[in-house]
């Protein structure tokens, strides 16, 4: 299964609404109960980061705070499926908060949404509480980094 986790800058795990971050990190995670691996694939920029679009400038689009009018807007529903550009064949986005429109725009296509907790930090800590959370792996000993 292919993992995406919004990051910052510093690429740290960022944890407003994904629509803003600056890049998205993507992991392959295979095994069975025992023996879990993932593995980095690749590291793209968030399409709104590279054309300098609203959803990155937008204070109101960071903390998930669409007006009601512009939540229902076409447009900016819209704009929520620009991250398929990056994100689009991945399974599970790991994420801390969202907007409605996000919510809705991975699961039309699919991908499922993951909550992870603000002490999160790494996207290895954020791996390890996707793995264990979704019940993948019986025990943190049981994960490991692909060779």
């Amino acid at each position: 299964m292919i993992i995406a986790i919004p990051l910052d800058a510093k690429r740290a795990v960022y944890h407003h609404n994904p629509c803003s971050c600056t890049m998205f990190s993507m992991y392959e995670v295979s095994g069975n109960r025992k023996d879990i691996r993932y593995r980095h694939i690749e590291t793209k920029l968030n399409p709104w980061q590279k054309y300098s679009g609203n959803m990155v400038n937008d204070p109101k689009m960071m903390s998930c705070e669409c007006e009601s009018m512009l939540a229902k807007d076409p447009y900016h529903i819209s704009e929520h499926y620009a991250l398929l550009e990056v994100i689009g064949k991945c399974n599970t986005l790991i994420v801390d908060q969202y907007c409605l429109n996000t919510l809705y725009a991975m699961k039309n296509v699919g991908i499922k949404l993951h909550k992870v907790p603000p002490f999160v930090k790494t996207t290895e800590e954020a791996l390890n509480h996707f793995i264990i959370g979704a019940e993948i792996a019986d025990h943190l000993r049981f994960i490991h980094p692909a060779s």
